[in-house]
């Protein structure tokens, strides 16, 4: 039985497929796996279009969180939409986090600037690069403030 083309399937390669046929590219053409390889090397994420491939047709298990991460990004999806759990966050989290006015500033900007879905996957691109910096400035930080053992 066919899969319904608005449904994106119950399984990681099910919902890969659909990503494949459903998200076009700038032309207005669906995204072939080897364009989509190539992307995700070039953003740092090392994948061969065979194996992005045997992903989409369940040949291939499950990919590493890395991967599902960026793959989720370049299709300007979150990574839960991979795990079959509903799609977005609790509602009730989603209006106490909107009352950040960061939050909503950040919010309100991307919807007034209605992104591709590339779009979409290049500013949490870039979210996710200054998250590592941060995290990369804390750790030095943290081991500035350690104190020398011995003495």
């Amino acid at each position: 039985m066919p899969e319904a083309p608005d449904r994106p399937g119950e399984t990681f390669a099910e919902r890969l497929d659909w990503l494949f046929r459903t998200t076009r590219d700038s032309t207005g053409k669906p995204y072939s796996v080897r364009h989509v390889a190539g992307e995700l090397t070039r953003r740092g994420c090392r994948i061969s279009h065979t194996h992005l491939s045997n992903l989409r047709q369940g040949r291939s298990p499950d990919p590493r969180r890395s991967v599902v991460e960026a793959i989720a990004a370049f299709f300007g999806r979150p990574p839960a939409f991979f795990t079959g759990r509903p799609a977005g966050p609790d509602p009730h989290f989603l209006v106490h986090a909107l009352a950040d006015p960061h939050i909503e500033q950040v919010a309100m900007r991307l919807v007034d600037a209605r992104l591709s879905p590339e779009g979409h996957a290049a500013v949490v691109a870039m979210i996710e690069q200054v998250q590592r910096l941060e995290a990369a400035a804390r750790s030095r930080r943290d081991a500035g403030e350690r104190p020398a053992s011995g003495g």
